[in-house]
């Protein structure tokens, strides 16, 4: 198996089978389509390229109004509308079900193991290497920044950090086999991120081996009855929501301005959230509409988009397919506000593919911009570890992913068990200019409840920060 470690070279060793180019940063990117591993600014570019050379004419895969999607202004499921108020700041008409994990007490009255851990904390990795995201090279160079950082100065209490990397596949077969893997080279807990259908069945899994288990949030009942399980980015249901409240309440004509969603098929919470919770403050919804990842030609989408008129799009879909939408609507005079959520925004190089296309659109991210003093921590360690590198913005999550573990595992103290780590992070508040601060007590592991706020700057070719983090509007 993949085993991420320091040696004297600095660099990160690989096995024989699958070459290791990148751990936590996937963690960032792998909700995205089906690729292979390529240089991420050719990679965006060709798909630049590709939106422009698409014709209107031909017949696009996927983008229909069919399987359940939102229709003619009709949404189906329902959000609840009171609004959930954390640390005295209300987040109207979020979703609440799955706060509860169950539990509420000790990890060891859990059955979490208390058995010493030896010299080396070794930590499971699931994440798709292949049938996702493409992996460029150059996040080898941010592993080992954020390896070399969290085993410096002795480690963590005397201890080294290893990352142990299963490819899942962005399969839910090949997802279960690789946690399943995990479990069994002795880690204290494991870090998923990838499609929700992987998450909730390894969530199950690791539940009943007693190991813990974080991941990117998506909905939250995945989290109940399932008091190991902690979500690293904000939730499904959380974002969703939100950003309806952003459209209605924070860009220009919100309110009047038809919205419409073009959203994958695995994102159920995510439209049926936006839509209710934009009717319920009075706005107007059109239509969702299904593609397919990585469709090619988006003709029929667009044709319905402009002929709901919408003037706000909700673009519930990877970031490769959303430069290739806008791309192509705006080849086809057609430039709406997009709007997004999740994990998979604020990335210069997407506008650097997109340019124009995508300049006004208005996302959340539960990271800062690389661009902010907020990251300068971020750039000393790439100095320091990788001098002469140039640190990019997707190597800045792994250095908040990095930052979230140390802090969990110093507070677990000197005599280390899975157990300890448990409690440590049952009582957990991490806060970092750079990263949504995220607190965890024994009962909600929902995580962070805050966003900041970007929007697309076309001709910078850069996502601007114009908010902090926050958890209302």
């Amino acid at each position: 198996m993949p085993v991420l470690r320091s040696t004297k070279g600095g660099e990160i060793d690989v096995n024989q089978r699958k070459k290791l180019v990148i751990a936590l940063v996937l963690i960032t990117l792998v909700t995205a389509a089906c690729g292979t591993r390529v240089n991420k600014a050719a990679f965006y570019k060709q798909l630049a390229q590709q939106g422009a050379q698409t014709t209107t004419g031909s017949a696009t895969t996927g983008g229909t109004t069919t399987g359940g999607t939102t229709t003619t202004g009709t949404s189906t499921g329902g959000t609840t509308t009171g609004g959930t108020t954390t640390g005295g700041t209300t987040t109207g008409g979020t979703t609440t079900g799955g706060s509860n994990n169950g539990g509420g007490g000790s990890a060891a009255s859990l059955g979490v193991s208390t058995a010493p851990v030896g010299n080396t904390i070794k930590i499971g990795l699931n994440i798709p290497l292949t049938g996702a995201a493409p992996v460029p090279s150059s996040f080898q160079d941010s592993i080992t920044v954020a390896q070399d950082y969290l085993n410096s100065n002795g480690g963590i209490n005397g201890r080294q950090v290893q990352f142990l990397v299963e490819d899942d596949g962005y399969d839910p077969a090949q997802g279960l086999a690789a946690c399943k893997k995990l479990a069994g080279e002795n880690i204290l807990f494991a870090v998923g991120h990838t499609m929700p259908t992987i998450e909730e069945e390894c969530t199950s899994f690791y539940n009943q081996q007693k190991i813990p288990y974080i991941m990117r949030g998506i909905p939250e009942t995945t989290l109940s009855g399932h008091p190991l399980a902690y979500f690293g980015t904000p939730s499904d249901d959380f974002q969703s929501t939100l950003l309806a409240d952003y459209v209605i309440d924070r860009i220009a004509n919100g309110k009047t301005l038809v919205n419409d969603t073009v959203t994958e098929n695995d994102q159920p919470v995510s439209k049926t959230n936006y839509a209710a919770e934009i009717k319920r403050k009075g706005g107007k919804f059109g239509n969702t509409y299904t593609s397919t990842p990585r469709q090619s030609d988006w003709s029929s989408v667009i044709s319905h988009l402009k002929g709901d008129n919408a003037g706000i799009v909700f673009l519930n879909i990877a970031p490769v397919d959303a430069i290739s939408l806008a791309v192509q609507s705006k080849n086809q005079g057609y430039h709406p506000v997009w709007v997004g959520e999740g994990t998979h925004w604020n990335y210069n190089l997407s506008m650097q593919s997109a340019g124009s296309a995508l300049d006004g659109a208005q996302v959340f991210s539960p990271w800062s911009s690389i661009d902010s003093p907020a990251a300068d921590q971020y750039k000393a360690a790439y100095r320091q570890y990788k001098p002469g590198k140039t640190p990019d913005d997707l190597g800045l999550i792994i250095w908040g992913y990095a930052n979230m573990i140390k802090t969990a595992l110093t507070a677990a103290g000197k005599n280390l068990t899975r157990a300890s780590f448990v409690d440590a992070m049952n009582r957990m508040n991490f806060t970092a200019a750079y990263w949504n601060p995220i607190t965890y007590t024994p009962t909600d592991h929902r995580g962070p409840r805050v966003v900041a706020v970007f929007r697309g700057n076309g001709n910078a070719q850069k996502w601007d920060q114009i908010s902090g983090f926050t958890g209302s509007f």
